[in-house]
C-alpha cells in the first residue's frame, strides 16, 4: 500500500511546499503591512493641524471685528450726542402737562364765552322778536301815507281857498292892519301870562 518512505517523502515535500507558501505569504503580508504604514503615515501628516491658515483667518476675523465694534462705537457715540441734543431741545419746548392745562384753562373760558355770547344771542333774539311785533307791515304805512297825502291836499285846497276868499274880501291894507291888531292883541296876552 503505501510506503512510509513515500509518505514521509510527501509529507517533507508538503512541508516545503507550505513553507514555499508560507514564505510567500509572509512577503506579501510584508508588502500590505508596508504599504499600510505608508498609508498611515500619509494620513498621520495630512491630519496634522496646519496652524498658518487658521492663524490668518483669526487675525483676519479679528481685524473686521475691530472694524465692526469701532463702527458700532461711533454709531453709539452719534446716537447718544444725538439723543443729548434733542434732550436740549426738549428742555426748551413747554411740557405736555402744562400744555394741557393751558388747554383746559383755554376750553374753559371758551366754554364761558360761549355761555355768554349764547346769552346775549337769546337776549337779541327776544328784543328782536318784540320789535318785530311793533313793526308795521309796509302795505299798512302805504296807506297810511296815502291816507294822509290825501288829507293834507285836502288841506292845501282848504287854505287856497281860505287865501283866494280873504284876498278877495281885503285888500293888502287891511290884511296888514288885521295882523297886526292880532300881534297886539298876542303880546298883550304874553304880557298878562307873564305878569301872572
Amino acid at each position: 500500500m503505501h510506503d512510509p518512505h513515500h509518505q514521509q517523502q510527501q509529507q517533507q515535500a508538503s512541508v516545503r511546499d507550505a513553507g514555499s507558501r508560507l514564505d510567500v505569504l509572509e512577503n506579501i503580508v510584508a508588502g500590505i503591512n508596508g504599504r499600510l504604514n505608508d498609508i498611515v503615515s500619509k494620513l498621520d501628516a495630512r491630519s496634522g493641524i496646519n496652524w498658518a491658515p487658521i492663524g490668518l483667518l483669526i487675525t483676519v476675523l479679528g481685524m473686521f471685528g475691530g472694524m465692526g465694534f469701532t463702527w458700532i462705537n461711533m454709531g453709539q457715540t452719534r446716537l447718544e450726542s444725538m439723543i443729548a441734543k434733542q434732550e436740549i431741545r426738549s428742555e426748551r419746548y413747554v411740557p405736555r402737562e402744562d400744555l394741557d392745562t393751558r388747554f383746559h384753562v383755554v376750553a374753559q373760558r371758551r366754554d364761558d364765552l360761549q355761555k355768554l355770547t349764547d346769552d346775549r344771542i337769546a337776549r337779541i333774539e327776544r328784543d328782536l322778536d318784540g320789535l318785530q311785533k311793533n313793526i308795521v307791515p309796509r302795505g299798512e304805512h302805504e296807506q297810511t301815507w296815502a291816507g294822509q297825502r290825501s288829507r293834507d291836499d285836502g288841506l292845501q285846497r282848504q287854505l287856497d281857498q281860505a287865501r283866494k276868499d280873504l284876498s278877495d274880501l281885503n285888500t293888502p291894507r287891511d290884511t296888514i292892519q288885521s295882523l297886526q291888531r292880532r300881534i297886539e292883541d298876542l303880546d298883550q296876552a304874553l304880557r298878562s301870562n307873564a305878569r301872572r
